[in-house]
């Protein structure tokens, strides 16, 4: 039998993924959503920036959806399913209509949570698995079976796919309850869960580790009072500040009762995470969004500890507030408005301008990954991406697709450099065309031995041509020659070297040479191949 409260709560979730699917359509797709998108074309178990899942997650959505939502389809059911999990945590055989609507009273204020109902990123697969993980754990603690330890395995996994941070989620659970050490059934679960991530594992290991060392070592940053001073505001802007201080109050009250093994649990994990990255920040900036998965535990906490309708009234007059804020905003976002200063900009004008000035060739774009991304989606055609020493590795360039293009004929689009320029939509976009393209990324330059010679350096490279066909240095049109670059705090400083011009790579060879440039002691740099568009980073960091 359907009660009142069941039926109230199935009306406002359709109504909920309603509003989020019209959204879906209406709102412009974020540059970020066009990269994941173009991730869905070329299904692996690992991405340089992140695990799989939402690769999946784009690719399904594009075999059924449409416009927006062969990217965004799959998110909009997803979220749904994240509400349904979450409630089914939460309600009991008390639980009443007041209870339906203070659950989505509480839901809709938060505000990286509803973002995450329509915008496809890492974020919302993993807040669907978060929201999983803490159903079956309930259900574990009440009912010790080997079945639901199993399932708990599977959302661990998935978690740990859609983002890594699932990590943490499971790690403060484990904290919160030392007991589970002891359950052999959990140790099962764990052993499953590593079994199902083996996959991604043997990715990460063939390709050097690439998503471990852009997190752990690439994205850190010296320590500034910036970074721990900008995080509280940034968290009361994730969650809106009622919640976010009224979370901490209520896991303070939670952890108290020794006796609820659940409730500690959701309670370690918000206070847990965020405190995790705060502590982060003596590392660099920490993403405002990174603490996302914190929304499930918080919205748990929240409303067992609002069960009285004290609080209950409380809460309703404290947030209700920042719900018609979100509202406003997901409006806002619909039209248009400040649709640019958020990410969120209609770039279908200025790719297919651009689709028409290149007259159908392959496009190269230099020093953006998120261009080509929004070329591929609206205009549907092959644009690919190209690094330099000036921006970090991408997807691009463990796809690199540009090996397929050397010796072809291109349109390249930049910042700059080119002469050709035409105002496309907002902004100046400078092309030109190349009849027999070169680039420079995939020639590899291994450093040997160095020395000092006064304030010049003397250093042996080797380098190594990956590309199918001969790489020239007096190209016809994009001529090279070899400069390193210091990367200093401030600014990048080149150290443009003697290069042979006649110097000619076979494919796959190997070629020896010595350079020689200026002195900067204690500074790094890199050795990197330029021509007069790009500056690609072709060594590993050498320091002196």
């Amino acid at each position: 039998m359907i009660t009142k409260e069941k039926r109230r709560f199935y009306i406002y979730l359709l109504i909920w993924m309603a509003v989020d699917f019209v959204q879906a359509i209406l709102t412009n797709i974020h540059s970020d959503e066009a990269y994941y998108a173009m991730y869905g074309e070329f299904l692996d178990w690992g991405y340089y920036d992140h695990p799989p899942m939402v690769a999946l997650m784009t690719f399904l959505s594009s075999l059924v959806g449409f416009g927006n939502l062969s990217v965004r389809l799959l998110t909009v059911l997803m979220h749904g399913g994240t509400l349904l999990f979450v409630w089914k945590t939460i309600s009991d055989n008390d639980s009443t209509i007041n209870y339906v609507n203070r659950f989505f009273i509480i839901a809709s204020s938060l505000v990286m949570f509803v973002l995450y109902g329509f915008v496809t990123t890492p974020d919302a697969p993993v807040l669907f698995f978060t929201a999983m993980f803490f159903f079956l754990y309930k259900r574990y603690l009440e009912k010790k079976s080997l079945g639901i330890a199993l399932l708990i395995g599977v959302s661990v996994a998935c978690m740990l796919y859609s983002k890594y941070m699932g990590v943490l989620v499971v790690s403060f659970v484990l904290v919160s309850n030392l007991k589970l050490l002891k359950d052999w059934r959990l140790w099962l679960a764990v052993i499953f869960a590593a079994a199902l991530l083996v996959p991604h594992v043997l990715w990460q290991v063939n390709n050097d580790f690439p998503s471990l060392r852009y997190h752990l070592v690439i994205r850190n940053d010296s320590f500034s009072w910036k970074y721990p001073l900008e995080f509280i505001p940034n968290q009361l802007l994730v969650f809106n500040p009622i919640c976010f201080f009224l979370a901490f109050y209520f896991c303070w009250k939670t952890n108290k009762n020794r006796e609820n093994a659940f409730g500690r649990s959701c309670a370690f994990a918000f206070v847990g995470i965020v405190v995790f990255f705060l502590v982060m920040t003596i590392n660099g900036h920490s993403e405002p969004h990174w603490t996302i998965v914190a929304s499930i535990p918080a919205l748990i906490v929240m409303f067992n500890q609002t069960r009285n309708e004290k609080w209950a009234r409380r809460l309703n007059y404290l947030v209700l507030p920042f719900s018609a804020i979100i509202i406003a905003g997901r409006v806002f976002l619909c039209v248009g408005v400040a649709s640019e200063s958020t990410g969120f900009k209609d770039c279908r004008q200025e790719m297919t301008e651009v689709r028409e000035l290149s007259g159908g060739k392959p496009v190269v774009f230099y020093s953006s990954f998120q261009l080509p991304s929004l070329y591929r989606f609206y205009a549907g055609d092959d644009g690919i991406a190209l690094s330099s020493v000036y921006n970090r590795y991408t997807q691009y360039d463990i796809l690199q697709l540009d090996r397929e293009l050397q010796g072809k004929e291109v349109f390249a689009v930049a910042p700059y450099h080119f002469s050709c320029m035409q105002q496309v939509g907002n902004y100046e976009l400078f092309y030109t065309s190349f009849s027999k393209f070169q680039g420079t990324n995939r020639v590899d330059i291994a450093v040997g031995e160095t020395k000092i010679d006064n304030d010049s350096i003397l250093m042996d490279i080797t380098l190594t041509n990956n590309y199918d066909i001969p790489f020239a240095f007096n190209h016809p049109e994009l001529p090279v020659t070899v400069c390193a670059v210091y990367l200093d705090e401030d600014n990048l400083i080149r150290e443009y070297c003697k290069t042979p011009s006649d110097l000619q790579i076979q494919p796959h060879q190997n070629v020896p040479l010595q350079i020689k440039f200026r002195l900067m002691r204690e500074i790094p740099c890199v050795i990197c191949l330029s021509n007069k568009v790009n500056i690609s980073p072709n060594s590993g960091v050498v320091k002196f």
